[in-house]
């Protein structure tokens, strides 16, 4: 009777974990939960993704859509309230559905299926693992 009972807990158990994962939206939204440590804008995606792809264009000279050229202004920029999409930030961390930056680098609309301008970086997305870094980045809290 004994084992039954804890085979009756181990399919329980088994059948929770697996309600648990299922997937709420596609694959470039989610956040990957193997993701612990947090990925950092000074120490890492300023330096490897904004001073490389955004500061050419987006800098103190026309800071009109964000300052990009450090990470103080970068920190600032992405802080604040979309002009594309009212109602979102630039990045709210820990979603990748509501960062106007993370969909602009996808070519996605927004959440409510709103248009929010080109893909970003110009003439095409940014190669996969640089992708990688900011999506990790924003989920960890984008810090």
């Amino acid at each position: 009777m004994r084992s039954l009972a804890m085979a009756s807990v181990a399919v329980l158990v088994g059948c929770g974990q697996q309600m648990m994962t299922v997937d709420a939206g596609p694959p470039e939204l989610l956040c990957d939960p193997a993701v612990t440590t947090p990925v950092t804008l000074s120490a890492t995606v300023q330096a490897q993704i904004f001073d490389k792809q955004c500061k050419s264009c987006h800098n103190a000279f026309d800071a009109s859509n964000g300052d990009y050229s450090d990470a103080a202004r970068t920190a600032a920029a992405v802080a604040k309230s979309s002009k594309v999409a009212p109602g979102l930030k630039v990045v709210e961390a820990n979603s990748l559905s509501r960062s106007v930056l993370w969909l602009k680098l996808n070519a996605r609309k927004g959440p409510a299926g709103e248009s929010l301008g080109g893909v970003m970086p110009p003439g095409g997305a940014l190669p996969a693992d640089q992708q990688k870094l900011v999506k990790d980045w924003i989920c960890t809290g984008a810090q």
